[in-house]
């Protein structure tokens, strides 16, 4: 098998026993309960959109025994493939209308394809054998992998090798065996990680002499004894969670969800040797990173531009509820988060046609370009977003519940009040506004920020370019000027 279905997922899911909590509550459940629901929905949507033949060959690949596997899981190999991976986000992306759970997997994977290939032309080691190996499964059984990179840090203002007494700030080795190592430690902001198949956890950082305990990189799955999961929980995880408990669940009717994150905790987690693909040596750790966020903001800006068309349709039926859409003034404000969206996904594709060939066979995406997407989509999305509000209106924040439809006596005298274009009825109305308020007034924004990194973290690689560049810069500038003959 190579290919996987949503069934096959949720037979997975069900047969695990991890252990996570919500609220502070365990989860029994995943498959009912109101905050995890949406993450095996959205996963259950992507394994379907991939069967889907008008996607061959967008959302599939040739994986390394030669079958059609998921692109999540497929190590690049041509500039073409690095177009069809951005290409693959604006699909997914589109259709669930969030985050779709199997991008960092995939950008994980081809970090560690090429960073163990170098490790071992270097040192003599077989990660890049292990690794290869472990790929070959998840492609066989088209799994779900999130990839694990972001340290709770501890104190920001210290290094790892400085937090030694901080035990849970950087995942690092406690324990060498002979049969693998022991790790503890704990990452923060891994989207779905709970409900995936796999955890692929590699360093958040370059790291130098004296840290070769954090510059560790591994697999496990969720149900490893000593890992734990904490969901993230925010305004809309209680109103999901809230709707569903008082029976109106039209209070947040997106069958998708938003980002659903978890805290990750490795309490002296063992980890077997053929699952170990980094364990002390740091110089490599920087490559990581590189080669992970090359991948994933160049990806990022097909997410990006996808959530743009999510943000416009929203944006107008909203319009169309309230009985604006035809107005000017509105149809200006949908064509500028058309051209928001399309300008964020520019430097993406630009970012894959750049791409280069590494010596391992795989192709990574320019990494100057990479960055740029990241900066541009974080702009642009925001003015779509900012967009999006002012067309849905006040009521976009300011709705009441659908329960108080039914107030008794005065339930009606709601519903008319929140009619506005005879199309649409105060329910339908509602549900649309529900929608726009996930984008405009919910935590997509933030991930958005965030996710793959701030921007401080881009302009640090524009600002080492820049230094690197100057000095040619300013000798064409002379010889352009005349100086100096």
């Amino acid at each position: 098998m190579a290919l996987s279905t949503p069934e096959e997922y949720v037979r997975r899911v069900s047969s695990r026993r991890v252990k996570f909590y919500v609220a502070g509550e365990p989860v029994d459940d995943p498959l009912e309960h109101p905050v995890t629901r949406p993450v095996v929905e959205t996963l259950k949507r992507v394994y379907e959109l991939t069967l889907r033949e008008e996607y061959r060959g967008i959302l599939t690949a040739r994986g390394l025994d030669g079958d059609e596997v998921s692109r999540f899981l497929h190590v690049e190999s041509s500039v073409e493939d690095l177009v069809k991976r951005v290409e693959s986000q604006r699909i997914v992306n589109y259709h669930v209308g969030n985050c779709n759970y199997r991008c960092t997997g995939h950008d994980g994977i081809n970090a560690l394809y090429a960073a163990t290939y170098e490790v071992d032309e270097k040192h003599g080691t077989d990660y890049h054998r292990r690794f290869t190996e472990y790929l070959r499964g998840l492609q066989r059984g088209d799994l779900v992998v999130a990839t694990a990179m972001t340290d709770v840090k501890g104190d920001r203002s210290k290094r790892p090798g400085e937090l030694r007494d901080s035990p849970l700030s950087y995942v690092h080795i406690v324990e060498r065996r002979r049969d693998g190592i022991v790790v503890r430690g704990a990452k923060m902001h891994i989207s779905g990680a709970a409900l995936a198949d796999e955890i692929l956890v590699v360093p958040t950082r370059a790291l130098g002499p004296g840290e070769e305990e954090y510059a560790v990189a591994f697999a496990v799955t969720p149900d490893t004894e000593g890992v734990y999961f904490v969901s993230s929980w925010n305004s809309f995880d209680a109103l999901r969670k809230i709707s569903r408990d008082l029976g109106v669940e039209l209070d947040y009717p997106v069958p998708y969800g938003h980002r659903s994150t978890y805290l990750v905790i490795f309490d002296d987690v063992f980890v077997p040797r053929e699952r170990v693909f980094l364990a002390g040596e740091a110089e490599f750790t920087g490559k990581i990173v590189e080669y992970f966020v090359a991948h994933h903001r160049a990806a990022g800006a097909g997410c990006k531009a996808a959530f743009a068309d999510v943000v416009l349709g929203a944006a107008a039926l909203a319009a169309d509820a309230n009985g604006v859409l035809g107005a000017r003034y509105i149809q200006q404000k949908l064509a500028e988060i058309k051209r928001h969206g399309e300008a964020a996904y520019a430097p993406g594709l630009a970012a894959a046609v750049k791409g280069w060939r590494h010596p391992s066979g795989a192709y990574i995406p320019d990494f100057t370009l990479a960055n740029i997407a990241k900066l541009e989509a974080v702009d642009h999305l925001k003015e779509a977003i900012a967009a999006a509000a002012e067309i849905g209106g006040g009521i976009t924040v300011n709705a009441p519940s659908a329960r108080d439809l039914a107030i008794p006596g005065l339930g009606s005298l709601v519903s008319e009040a929140l009619k506005a274009n005879p199309t649409y009825s105060p329910e339908d109305r509602l549900r649309a506004m529900r929608l726009l308020q996930l984008w405009t007034a919910g935590p997509h924004l933030v991930g958005l920020v965030q996710g793959g990194g701030p921007p401080a973290t881009q302009w640090v690689a524009l600002n080492r370019l820049v230094r690197e560049q100057v000095g040619g810069l300013i000798e064409n500038a002379k010889r352009l000027a005349g100086i100096g003959g």
